[in-house]
């Protein structure tokens, strides 16, 4: 059997590849019949991570040539498991990422607030900083550190994929503008997101904008001319940023348990897995699996 290199492969890093829908992104790169990938999985604890890479191997239609690479990484650090650790890290081992797929978020920091405890109030402060922390800050922060390595791909086009939610969008949410892609979508019970999920749906409509930004940064400002390198290289490869909303699942992690869907997260993951294996199509929009999303 011929071995492929893993530099010659696309090399893709997933954030929160442990679940859900970032190692159901995982499974499906790994099967997929006519690609070649080298699978970064990051997570805070190594067991974790450790334990998905084994199931991945164990898949009776794994892919030949696909190989997995363990990365320890906290978003919310500055210290040895940060952004610019993780860069550091593959910057020496393969010199490029080809593919970054955010996918880590948390919708509560679990700091249960109550109106007779005496830290009510610092409590709230810390439960917005945690959520915002992991599903924006340290999104916004991978990408900056990744943006050199992803630069130097060699592949058409370098991608950057972020897993949000339809409650990041406020046409979707409340539908108040009757926008028809909206209404055909959401029929949510609005005392249940405005009483449970206020700082989730804040933080997603954040990393939305932080997306929209780098799209445009990257096509069109000074920036992305310096990180796309010769003249010619910016001809020939391009930028794709966008925003993915996978849907609900029937196994909905991270506690968002009042938004089961019917469909499992390896269906909802196919959302994702289509917008990385795209080619020549938009960047700076917002998905889901029936088409654009009002942001």
């Amino acid at each position: 059997m011929t071995t492929v290199a893993a530099d010659s492969k696309t090399i893709v890093l997933i954030t929160g590849a442990t679940r859900g829908i970032g190692f159901e992104t995982a499974k499906h790169l790994s099967t997929s019949p006519d690609q070649n990938y080298h699978i970064i999985l990051c997570g805070r604890r190594p067991s974790s991570v450790e334990s998905a890479i084994t199931i991945l191997r164990s898949l009776p239609n794994l892919h030949a040539s696909t190989t997995f690479e363990f990365l320890n990484l906290d978003l919310t650090s500055d210290t040895t498991i940060s952004a610019a650790a993780a860069a550091a890290h593959i910057a020496a081992k393969h010199g490029h990422l080809d593919t970054l797929v955010h996918s880590a978020a948390i919708s509560s920091s679990f700091l249960h607030t109550n109106v007779t405890d005496p830290r009510a109030p610092e409590r709230a402060r810390e439960n917005w900083h945690s959520i915002l922390d992991t599903n924006l800050i340290g999104p916004a922060l991978l990408t900056d550190a990744l943006l050199p390595l992803l630069s130097a791909s060699q592949k058409p086009e370098r991608k950057i994929i972020f897993v949000s939610s339809g409650l990041g969008s406020i046409p979707y949410t409340f539908n108040n503008n009757n926008d028809e892609a909206a209404n055909s979508r959401s029929s949510l019970d609005l005392d249940n997101v405005t009483s449970k999920y206020t700082e989730f749906s804040a933080s997603k409509a954040a990393l939305n904008m932080y997306a929209k930004h780098l799209a445009w940064r990257l096509e069109n400002a000074k920036e992305g001319k310096i990180l796309g390198g010769t003249k010619g290289e910016q001809e020939t490869k391009k930028w794709k940023v966008n925003v993915v909303c996978p849907g609900y699942t029937s196994k909905t992690a991270g506690g968002l348990d009042s938004f089961r869907g019917k469909q499992e997260p390896w269906e909802a993951a196919k959302t994702v897995v289509r917008v990385v294996q795209e080619q020549g199509e938009k960047t700076g929009t917002f998905r889901d699996k029936e088409g654009e999303v009002p942001w």
